[in-house]
């Protein structure tokens, strides 16, 4: 059976939203930087297609993080941000007892 994700949880979940967006899209870009550094060596077509390849890859996390950003996704959302350690353990303590043990059992 599906649970509601309450309503106090949604606004907490929106406020975080934009600050966990900018939480990943920092590690893809300094993970990004590394892989042009650490490969240029190799030449830049090399350093190129390694690029692509991670950056295909973060887009898959960021697709399942926020692209469908629907109240009857939240739990999903949150579990996957918890995975990514998109939000502070203080800041997912701020979500009601429920919605935490639901989203740590997805």
């Amino acid at each position: 059976m599906q649970r509601d994700f309450p309503e106090s949880d949604w606004k907490i979940l929106s406020r975080l939203k934009p600050l966990a967006l900018d939480r990943l899209c920092e590690r893809i870009v300094l993970e990004s930087e590394d892989i042009i550094v650490r490969t240029k060596e190799g030449g830049y077509h090399s350093a190129y297609l390694e690029l692509v390849k991670h950056i295909q890859t973060q887009d898959k996390t960021v697709g399942k993080c926020f692209d469908d950003w629907r109240r009857s996704q939240a739990f999903f959302i949150l579990a996957n941000w918890r995975r990514e350690k998109l939000i502070t353990d203080e800041e997912f303590a701020s979500f009601s007892a429920e919605t935490r043990i639901v989203a740590g059992q997805l």
